[in-house]
């Protein structure tokens, strides 16, 4: 298991510097620079703009460029935001809490909510409840989610204004709360926000549980149980859903960046400040530091997700765990008898 881990370690790293330096050299590419909107005014002297330029390295060539990046990376500089007039370092480290709290919680509630939905289809298979959860299920994984996070804030912050438009805390009143009513301020903000996301991808789990619990529903330990006189709630809930959930964790490792990317639209129109609010901002200012930050991060999370997803399988299937021993085992052995 050990080795196992330090090889996926050493793939993610890899993936990591690869999307990076395809970054760094794409976005440096195109034309203009993150000084563009602000000194290409022709009221600005040349040498203003040559200095400022000289000052933030972009008047260097692009190899240049790209070391100097890479050491300040080793040494845990990101560089310094143009359009946060800030160390990048302090713009991530404010938004990253946020879209992991916002993505995290979107992450648990779909795939709670898309397999609880998965397992009462199966159980009134063919029925109008089967029909309908389906039904609904597509509808909504047809949705744009720019489009479902607008109307659910018109929905439920101006026409039924249970919820807060925006923001992760209230502002004003936040500070002189106590921690209960603190924490509370906080969960209002996050509902709205983190349900619009989770319902996108609930529906898409529940239909793809739902085909996986259908594959095993003929199978013959499922039939063995039944025999036995197990309810077919106990059969479908304890038996069946173990072995059809492997195929549901492989998507479960790559929702993990995919609920971070799919966060921009909804961080944008929430007015939640998450990486994905940061990255649009950046891209529009041509903050290069930034937008390679957050590209580092995005192959972190796929990383992480392809790993989390890889550990899910051998917890869920002593198959796999088994058959790692053997190959740690086998890799032992061949070195000691070398």
């Amino acid at each position: 298991m050990r080795s196992f881990v330090v090889r996926r370690l050493v793939q993610a790293v890899t993936v990591a510097a690869a999307v990076t330096t395809l970054t760094f050299v794409l976005i440096h590419l195109a034309p203009g620079d993150p000084l563009a909107g602000t000194m290409d005014d022709p009221r600005i002297a040349p040498s203003v703009r040559a200095h400022w330029r000289q000052v933030y390295g972009l008047d260097r060539p692009l190899p240049v460029q790209y070391v100097r990046f890479l050491t300040g990376v080793a040494r845990g500089d990101l560089g310094f935001s143009v359009s946060y007039n800030e160390p990048v370092i302090a713009v991530i480290r404010r938004a990253v809490p946020n879209t992991l709290m916002l993505a995290g919680t979107a992450l648990v509630l779909s795939f709670a909510a898309g397999i609880l939905i998965a397992v009462i289809q199966v159980r009134r298979e063919g029925t109008l409840t089967d029909r309908a959860l389906g039904a609904i299920s597509l509808g909504l994984y047809s949705l744009p989610d720019f489009w479902l996070a607008q109307v659910a804030l018109l929905a439920f912050s101006y026409w039924l204004p249970i919820f807060p438009a925006g923001g992760t805390i209230d502002p004003v009143i936040h500070p002189y709360l106590g921690p209960a009513a603190a924490a509370l301020d906080r969960v209002r903000h996050l509902v709205l926000p983190a349900v619009t996301l989770a319902a996108l991808t609930a529906a898409w789990i529940a239909r793809f549980q739902r085909a996986a619990l259908l594959d095993v529903a003929a199978d013959d330990y499922l039939r063995t149980a039944r025999a036995k006189g197990l309810s077919e709630w106990t059969i479908l809930v304890r038996h069946a859903l173990r072995n059809a959930l492997l195929p549901v964790i492989t998507l479960f490792g790559l929702s993990l960046s995919a609920f971070v990317s799919g966060a921009v639209f909804v961080e944008k129109v929430f007015g939640w400040p998450g990486i994905g609010s940061v990255a649009v901002d950046a891209v529009g200012a041509r903050d290069y530091p930034v937008i390679i930050a957050c590209t580092i991060i995005g192959s972190i999370l796929v990383a992480a997700g392809s790993l989390i997803a890889d550990l899910l399988y051998m917890l869920a299937d002593p198959r796999l765990r088994r058959a790692e021993g053997d190959a740690d085992g086998g890799a032992t052995s061949a070195v000691a008898g070398a």
